[in-house]
């Protein structure tokens, strides 16, 4: 059984109420805006959170960001990554 509407991918910047920080993730939503992320940087999540941009990747943004990714951790010839 397949999914009928594609995976949204969205990139959040947040800011977390008690220390003011910043925070980045990566998200994974479904058409409700519920999913699971990852957060890339800054405090963890206490629900304290207010979010001040989110972009959602397309195709092509998601083609160049996995260029990049490559180039710093290129895969070996079994699929996983050269390094730990």
């Amino acid at each position: 059984m397949t999914d009928p509407k594609p995976t949204r991918i969205v990139l959040d910047v947040d800011r977390d109420g008690w220390t003011n920080g910043l925070q980045l993730n990566i998200a994974e939503l479904d058409e409700n805006n519920s999913g699971w992320g990852y957060r890339l940087a800054g405090p963890k999540y206490n629900g304290s959170s207010k979010n001040l941009l989110r972009v959602e990747l397309d195709e092509r943004a998601a083609a160049e960001i996995r260029k990049m990714l490559d180039k710093g951790f290129p895969l070996d010839a079994n699929g996983g990554a050269d390094r730990v």
